[in-house]
Formats: C-alpha cells, structure tokens, sequence
C-alpha cells in the first residue's frame, strides 16, 4: 500500500514537472520569438524598381521621386525606406512579370489596363494629373505637309502610328480604327519613323515636347494642329506579394497630394507652362478615342480629363 502510494506521489511530481516545462515554453518561447521577428528587417524597409535609362528623358527621375516622396509619408523614421534599382532594361509586359517573382521588382510604374490590374496591384492614384490622356504627335518633318492636311480623324487613319507592341495604346489605336506598328522599345520606334516606315509617334503631351528637343533631330517634329485623347492614366504597380506596400504608397501618395509636395515635384519635372506654351494647345484640334481597356475600379477612381482644366 505505502509502495503504491510512493509510485502515484511520484507520477504526479513528474506530471506537474513536465505541464511546468510545457507552460514555460509556450509562454517565454513566443515571447523570444516576438523578439527574433522584431529583429528581422521590415519588407517595405527596400523596395525594388526598374533601372533607368538613356531614353527615359527623366521620366524614371520623376517616377522613382514621387515614390520616394509617397513612402516618405509614411516612413518608419527607426527603419527608413530605401529604394533600390534592378539591373537590366526589360520591356514593360516582362516587368509586369518579375513584378511577381520573389526578390525581383516590388513597384513599376506604366500605363493601366484591365490586364495589367489583373497582373499586379494598382495603386488608382493618376501620376501625371490628366496629361496622359492628350498626345501629340512626333512625325519627320518630310511627312509635314501631310499632317498639315489632316481635317478628321479619318485623314489620320490613312496613316501608320508606331507603338509599343506591348503598350496598351497599340490596343486602343487598332480599336479605333487606327493602323498601328508594334516594336520592342522607343527607340526601335524613332528609328522606324526616321526611316519612314511609319508616320507618326503618339506620344504624351510633356513627352512630345521633351523627346523633339532632347533627340536632337531636326527631322523629328511636332505635327501641327491636331491632337489624339483617349482617357489614359499612369499607376504605380505593385506586387502582388506586398498589399501593404500598396496601401502605404497610396496613403503616401494622398497625403502628398493634400499638402502640396506632390504638386510640387510636378512642377519641378514637367513645366506644363512650357507645354501649352509649345504646343498651342488652344489652336489644335482633339481627335477623341474609345479606350476599352480601363478597368471599371479605374474609371470610378481616376478624374475625367479635360483639356478645359489642362489649360488653366
């Protein structure tokens, strides 16, 4: 009787024993594992984007400024953001691809459509303020007397546009009755249009006015007098992986806007001063395009353009 009360005196020491290592593990082993996580780096404390290049006539300076000034918003002053340029130039499609491979690019910035959403996480903040909507035309100055002709859309439409082959604008053109050319980048474009194989290079308002100077070309131009407007808008686009670095960019990006440092560093990049200035833009006429490939989340979100408003 003593031997088995002895045994059962035992048994509970080591039970008690072994329900106090249990406890103690739960409760100091999520507490060290609290303190390893805290001590691991933030997934927002580097992101990754495209490098820039020789033909991005500052648009990569500005882009890659105005996602520094939305994250700046935001910013963990114990854990600063930097950001970090990838190497290797990459058409935009391929980069909307590696968007979503672990390790390659966290944040790109282009045009929208209803399947560059569905690729990545947009972020419905227009980035350009209503001038991508408006393009004017780069053409060869042998091809002016052409353009000077032009009445209607119809009279454009007799002639060849050259795009990305996978920018949406290709899409939207072709929908519209348009004939367009398709290549890999802008400067296999500009060569096709020094060549004469196309007629004309749609290209945004501040683009057009920034590329005719910068290419140093006196054969590439302005056509006169006409303009082509589709609604049009440039997002950030962020990896799926990542929700919250697409929350924290546009919250950035509001915040930038209400207090004025967005404007700002608009102002800096694209002098639209200078653009109405060159382009005329009260004397043009506006060939208005279909754009079926907004997205219904975009349409609600983003502003109508109105070259009324550009003007002012």
């Amino acid at each position: 009787m003593i031997e088995n009360r002895l045994q059962m005196g035992l048994f509970s020491i080591i039970a008690v024993m072994i329900i106090w290592h249990l406890f103690y593990q739960r409760a100091f082993g999520s507490e060290l594992d609290s303190a390893q996580t805290s001590q691991r780096p933030c997934n927002n404390c580097e992101v990754k984007i495209v490098e820039s290049s020789e033909f991005d006539y500052e648009s990569h300076a500005y882009y890659s400024s105005l996602l520094r000034l939305a994250l700046s918003k935001t910013d963990d002053p114990l854990k600063p953001t930097s950001i970090v340029e990838s190497s290797g130039h990459l058409v935009q499609e391929r980069v909307l691809r590696q968007l979503n491979q672990e390790g390659e690019i966290d944040v790109f910035w282009t045009v929208t459509s209803k399947l560059r959403e569905q690729q990545a996480i947009p972020v419905r903040v227009p980035l350009l303020n209503g001038v991508m909507g408006y393009h004017a035309l780069l053409i060869h100055s042998s091809a002016l007397g052409d353009f000077r002709n032009i009445r209607n859309a119809q009279d454009l439409k007799r002639l060849v546009a050259g795009q990305g082959h996978d920018w949406p604008d290709i899409k939207i053109l072709e929908h519209n009755g348009f004939t367009a050319l398709g290549t890999s980048n802008y400067d296999a474009i500009i060569e096709l249009l020094r060549a004469g194989r196309i007629d004309y290079f749609p290209r945004a308002l501040h683009e057009a006015v920034i590329e005719a100077e910068s290419l140093n070309d006196p054969d590439i131009i302005i056509a006169p007098s006409v303009l082509l407007h589709y609604p049009s808008y440039v997002f950030f686009f962020v990896s799926k992986s990542k929700p919250e670095l697409a929350l924290r960019i546009e919250r950035g990006l509001n915040i930038a806007r209400q207090d004025g440092s967005f404007a700002a560093l608009f102002e800096k990049y694209i002098n639209f001063s200078d653009v109405k200035k060159a382009l005329k833009l009260s004397e043009r006429t506006v060939f208005k395009l279909d754009n079926p490939h907004l997205s219904k989340a975009t349409l609600d979100a983003a502003p109508a353009d109105s070259l009324s408003t550009l003007l002012q």
